[in-house]
């Protein structure tokens, strides 16, 4: 047996791996390079659990292959929690725009300073305004598809609503109010970061959607592309998207829609929309410090999870301060 043969039989010597720590797993080759993965692939059996108990795999097919999905009430919430929700953005509405709102009115934007056209309004940084925004953060089926989505790292970025009604000057039923667009971070070209996949939207319908209703356009399968389109692109497969009041629209970041069609009816368009960005991003607006101390007493660890209570980035020369939950380590 020749040198080369016999160095070739004999059974490769790895070094022993050192002793991995309780709940982490090794990463790397380094000493001290861990990730905290603690019962990761139970975890992964327990949200696919968690999807089916919900009914959410005929959604979870429609968001992969489709980009969006429409969850139906009966899955969402109660139709009280949707009246209490709806009452709510009404009370806020008028607190911010000093006109008092009715479903069934044509609405004023009155003093509203931002977001604000004929036949529009929006609203901003709702959480905090009332208890019902804060329980909405807990909903189980917003969260598991947040959740699947973002793979378990979704920041609350943006919680809004939109309030629409009939104007003189939409007289074209085909023409979007808003072009058609990605909600993603993107690059100067175009290209969506990470290809969309780093955020999500969805849109809490508080009235019943259609397009004569404005309803918002969405261009199925444009996920797939990771790109936004070009001028003009996407608006002969545009379709509406048509759902109960209760319903829940969500969409993956990198899907192309388009505001909304505009609406040809009398009374008002409410929706209550939420973005989520993975933590790796800056969110657009701010909670990780401004939640108080009682709320997040009062609301679960999903809710702390995702306004960032367990974010301790972002400090100055004082150094990292405690967070509220035990801070998420990565290496």
């Amino acid at each position: 047996m020749t040198q080369s043969e016999t160095t070739a039989a004999k059974p490769e010597v790895r070094p022993s791996a050192p002793p991995e720590p309780a709940n982490l797993k090794a990463v790397g080759n380094r000493p001290g390079m861990y990730l905290t993965t603690p019962g990761a692939l139970d975890a992964g059996d327990a949200h696919l659990a968690r999807i089916r108990e919900l009914g959410l795999e005929p959604c979870i097919l429609e968001i992969e292959v489709r980009g969006y999905t429409v969850i139906p009430p009966q899955l969402v919430a109660p139709p009280e929690f949707t009246a209490r929700v709806r009452d709510a953005l009404l009370r806020v509405a008028e607190k911010r725009t000093g006109v008092k709102h009715s479903i069934d009115r044509n609405g004023c934007a009155g003093n509203a300073s931002y977001l604000s056209s004929p036949g529009f309004f929006g609203m901003l940084y709702l959480l905090l305004e009332d208890p019902v925004f804060e329980e909405w953060i807990e909903n189980p089926v917003l969260g598991t598809l947040v959740d699947y989505t973002l793979k378990g790292q979704g920041r609350l970025s943006s919680f809004d609503a939109l309030v629409k009604w009939k104007d003189a000057g939409q007289i074209d039923s085909d023409l979007l109010t808003d072009a058609l667009h990605s909600d993603s971070p993107r690059w100067p070209d175009g290209k969506l970061l990470d290809g969309g996949n780093l955020m999500t939207n969805s849109a809490y319908i508080l009235t019943d959607y259609s397009k004569e209703n404005g309803s918002i356009a969405m261009v199925p399968g444009s996920h797939r592309l990771g790109r936004l389109p070009y001028p003009g692109e996407g608006l002969k497969d545009m379709v509406p998207v048509e759902a109960p009041a209760g319903s829940l629209i969500f969409w993956k970041g990198a899907t192309w829609h388009g505001g909304a069609y505009p609406k040809l009816t009398d009374g008002l368009r409410l929706t209550m929309n939420t973005t989520f960005f993975n933590r790796s991003l800056k969110t657009v607006e701010s909670y990780q410090r401004a939640v108080p101390k009682e709320v997040l007493d009062r609301r679960n660890r999903q809710f702390a999870l995702f306004v960032g209570a367990d974010d301790m980035s972002g400090f100055g020369p004082e150094g990292p301060q405690p967070a509220y939950l035990e801070p998420a380590h990565f290496f």
